[in-house]
């Protein structure tokens, strides 16, 4: 799969990362099993594209996120300073095992967070980001539930839609895919529900197989399952490839070298 969002996944400097981890996070009922899990699925695509500099910003935001996640589901009506005080307690009481020369990096980010949640507690925001994980994810916090403003940040209007479902408010009618969504809700309440046994995924696939395949042609693929190819376009040495599945629609770049 890390092969595949390679090819396809957005850029993980943002808040992408966190789409990816929420049916980690909601699958566990434990928040320190759910927090294991998100350290390891982190770790595994920081490592895979190679942008260890961000690795304390993506835990800590994972953590924020984790800690959110689960305290919504507790209790849905948790008000915003309790909400933000359980986010730090949690940041706080963070223990990690890293090398030693990463600690003082890891411990100065932490206290600068922590700063951070306190100036949003006291109410003083700060605008979105393009690539700053945690301040956007802290204004996400309060915009749903302080005042909400305009977020013109892709990564942010999908996280927000996705807390705001769990806080009962209504989807957008005419969505896409729902029906994915729906079967893939059953299915995650099934895992947290312990109704699932997992299995380990062995089986493996390389997406660059896609490039030779012409627009109408079908495959079923290991990860996608079935799927058409739409358009192929190329630019500026770049191979872009549509693709529909059931699971939505998905566009692969491949560069040339």
């Amino acid at each position: 799969e890390l092969l595949y969002y390679k090819f396809y996944g957005d850029s993980i400097k943002d808040l992408n990362i966190l789409n990816i981890l929420l049916p980690v996070i909601i699958s566990n009922t434990n928040i320190k099993r759910s927090e294991e899990e998100v350290l390891k699925v982190i770790k595994y695509h920081i490592l895979f594209n190679k942008h260890e500099k961000y690795m304390n910003d993506f835990i800590i935001s994972g953590l924020m996120y984790n800690t959110l996640i689960h305290s919504i589901i507790e209790n849905s009506a948790l008000e915003y300073i309790d909400l933000m005080q359980k986010i730090k307690t949690n940041i706080i009481e963070f223990i990690h095992d890293m090398p030693k020369s990463e600690v003082i990096k890891f411990e100065m980010k932490r206290i600068q967070v922590i700063q951070t949640i306190d100036k949003y507690i006291d109410k003083n925001i700060m605008d979105y980001e393009e690539n700053n994980i945690i301040v956007n994810l802290l204004n996400i916090i309060y915009d749903i539930y302080v005042e909400d403003r305009e977020a013109k940040l892709e990564g942010v209007k999908s996280i927000k839609k996705s807390i705001l479902s769990m806080l009962n408010f209504e989807l957008e009618p005419g969505l896409d895919n729902i029906d994915f969504i729906n079967s893939m809700s059953d299915y995650i309440i099934k895992l947290r529900k312990y109704k699932i046994h997992k299995k380990t995924y062995d089986i493996k696939s390389d997406p660059r197989y896609i490039i030779g395949l012409e627009i109408g042609d079908t495959k079923s693929d290991p990860i996608l399952n079935n799927i058409k190819v739409i358009s192929k376009e190329f630019s500026n040495n770049i191979l872009t490839i549509g693709l529909v599945s059931k699971s939505g629609n998905y566009k692969f770049k491949f560069k040339k070298s």
